[in-house]
């Protein structure tokens, strides 16, 4: 657990909150001020506009009893910044202009506007504009004091967090010092019955249920590799044998499919039992040049009736294990003789890419898309096979983060192997 990560998560989140919540109360405030003394200023100009129609109607001549309220029979009388933005928004009841003049205009009649107006200059009784300076000073202590508050919780609970994470803490320690291979047991009996105590609890059995599934996993793989390979290396042996014996064609014949029958089996035994290995932390380098070299010669009368073209450089080394890369080496190549047609097969290396190609008829019409080749159990009308060496193939590959492509045409297959 990154406690310090998660501390100043929290107090960013607090902090955060706080200069938020500052700033808009300030902004709220200064507006709520800035409204209530519009609506004095408005106020007092509705009870001059009264005042002063009462004194139109008594013949009187109209005066404000406020200095700064006047009474203008037009607009005309009227300062020549007020005259003109009046003219331009006829409904405009709020001037500003040089030297901090402000000014609020109140029509006698808004229906009739020729009665005339009053006028007031109010730059003198702005006490928003005098205070803002206070207000904001007002503001900026509030937020100090808000954000040592913020700080103060914030600390106060990133211990608390720290207190109450701390059993979590301890159980990814338990979990992460334990290796793979000897995964913890036991261990929830030390926590409270509380949640974690419960998700100990919880992991414990499933760690016991992986530890039972990978330990099954090797008895099978021990039980598969003794269990198979023994029989496959009687019938071998069996047919070394008999391969010495005076045999006739049809005999022969058989004999030559147990061979084929035998060693295919062999490849697929080794291919399943390298997919059962667990991979390198730190992935194998493998001479690309000698795997292949070795793949031809342990299969010479393979190619008896082939054309090998073959275009690699001498020093390429592949991030993959010799043993898998052998497999997928091998079984690329049965596949090019036992699935063409034609005569030659090409292998060649450019641009970290691998290409064993044939010469064929390319893959069956059956095969919709060229990814159903790796499908397990896809095979070609005329394959005597099981369908799962290209499968294999995909899977090996994608062990070592290899990656595969199969391109089909009318004159043969390419499969590419693009390493990383």
């Amino acid at each position: 657990m990154k406690t310090k990560q998660l501390r100043n998560r929290i107090i960013t989140y607090f902090v955060s909150i706080v200069v938020l919540l500052s700033v808009l109360f300030s902004l709220i405030t200064l507006l709520f001020s800035y409204i209530i003394e519009d609506s004095f200023f408005y106020q007092i100009l509705e009870d001059e506009r009264k005042q002063i129609a009462l004194q139109i109607v008594n013949n009187e001549t109209p005066k404000a009893h406020f200095d700064f309220v006047t009474f203008h029979p037009t607009t005309d009388t009227l300062p020549a910044v007020v005259r003109t933005l009046l003219a331009e928004e006829p409904n405009r009841k709020e001037f500003s202009a040089e030297a901090g003049k402000h000014y609020h205009i109140a029509f006698l009649n808004k229906d009739d506007r020729g009665q005339g107006l009053l006028l007031a200059e109010v730059s003198g009784h702005l006490v928003v504009r005098e205070l803002r300076g206070l207000m904001l000073g007002f503001s900026l202590t509030l937020l100090v004091i808000g954000l040592v508050i913020a700080l103060l919780l914030a600390l106060g609970t990133v211990k608390l967090a720290k207190k109450l994470l701390k059993p979590l803490d301890e159980l990814m320690v338990i979990v992460e010092a334990s290796p793979v291979e000897n995964l913890p047991t036991n261990f929830a009996s030390q926590f409270s019955q509380n949640e974690i105590g419960k998700f100990a609890q919880t992991l414990e059995s499933a760690l016991a249920r992986i530890r039972a599934f990978v330990e099954r996993e090797r008895q099978f793989t021990r039980d598969i590799s003794h269990e198979l390979r023994t029989p496959v290396t009687i019938s071998q042996g069996a047919v070394s044998l008999l391969n010495h014996t005076e045999l006739n064609s049809k005999q022969q014949e058989l004999v030559a499919r147990i061979v084929e029958s035998d060693q295919q089996m062999q490849l697929t035994l080794e291919a399943l039992l390298a997919l059962a290995r667990e991979k390198a932390d730190t992935p194998e380098q493998t001479n690309l040049q000698s795997v292949i070299e070795a793949c031809i010669i342990n299969n010479q009368a393979l190619f008896e009736h082939k054309v090998l073209s073959i275009d690699l450089p001498g020093n390429v080394f592949v991030p993959m294990a010799a043993q898998e890369l052998r497999l997928v080496v091998q079984n690329l190549l049965q596949n090019a003789v036992h699935h063409s047609q034609g005569e030659q097969i090409h292998i060649r290396y450019r641009d970290n890419t691998l290409t064993i190609a044939d010469n064929g008829q390319g893959l069956p019409q059956t095969f919709t898309a060229n990814e159903q080749a790796f499908e397990s159990g896809m095979r070609g009308p005329n394959s005597l096979g099981t369908g799962i060496g290209l499968s294999l193939v995909k899977r090996l590959c994608e062990k070592f983060s290899v990656e595969v492509m199969i391109e089909s045409s009318e004159t043969g297959v390419s499969v590419h192997l693009k390493f990383a």
